[in-house]
């Protein structure tokens, strides 16, 4: 019976996924307060870029709800020029952003980075973690000195010592070694009002699951030892 078993959950691991579907969706607050009760901080950010911004936000990561495929996420914000304004109306988009401005080749790198080198052992709950992985985010989106440091640059922020630790800890690994593969999804705002104004722009992922060649070889490997266990019983 292990035999079949193990070899039923191989043959599922044939089929292939669903790819993500490109329509529309609706994201609303999964809460009444959209941190959730997660790790989140009050703190000043500065940006003598475009936009040009002198403000007092909140940090952290967003519990969101996809209504239309009812599915819970954390999402985070990547575009400081528009507030966030839910419900609203979004798709997931290739090519970052068409409603406000673009990213680069090497901010969708280090925004790939980032998630790759810190973000499986993310405190969500830890508000210097959840308010410094948001800050490392702002500052891969809106620096443009070359060097990426919360505290300088075109970019700054004037916070706890825990998130600017965490955010320029968070920094200096990107490219280190990859802890745990994603998806990166950006989620763009398709306006509201006739389309005249929009929410904010945002980023979420998924994980990506060992290949499906992977997984056969593991499956056939187990298959193999099962049998020949059987085969000396």
């Amino acid at each position: 019976m292990k035999l079949i078993s193990m070899l039923s959950a191989c043959g599922l691991l044939t089929i292939s996924s669903v790819a993500a579907s490109a329509a529309p969706f609706k994201l609303e607050k999964t809460y009444s307060d959209i941190f959730g009760g997660g790790g989140n901080e009050s703190l000043r950010i500065v940006n003598t870029g475009t936009p040009n911004l002198d403000a007092r936000v909140r940090a952290g990561g967003f519990r969101v709800t996809d209504t239309t495929n009812n599915i819970d996420l954390i999402a985070w914000c990547v575009d400081i020029a528009h507030s966030l304004t839910l419900k609203g109306l979004y798709e997931i988009t290739s090519a970052p952003f068409s409603n406000t401005f673009s990213f680069s080749q090497s901010q969708k790198d280090n925004i790939a980075s980032l998630f790759e080198t810190a973000y499986r052992d993310l405190d969500l709950t830890n508000n210097s973690q959840s308010a410094g992985f948001q800050l490392a985010l702002w500052e891969i989106t809106n620096e443009t000195s070359g060097t990426l440091d919360v505290e300088n640059g075109t970019f700054s922020t004037v916070a706890s010592m825990g998130a600017v630790d965490a955010a320029n800890g968070f920094l200096d690994n990107l490219g280190g070694p990859v802890i745990q593969s994603y998806k990166v999804n950006y989620y763009e705002s398709l306006g509201y009002k006739n389309g005249t104004r929009f929410s904010q722009n945002l980023v979420s992922v998924t994980p990506v699951p060992l290949p499906a060649a992977g997984l056969l070889l593991g499956c056939g490997l187990a298959g193999l030892y099962l049998t020949g266990r059987r085969k000396k019983s």
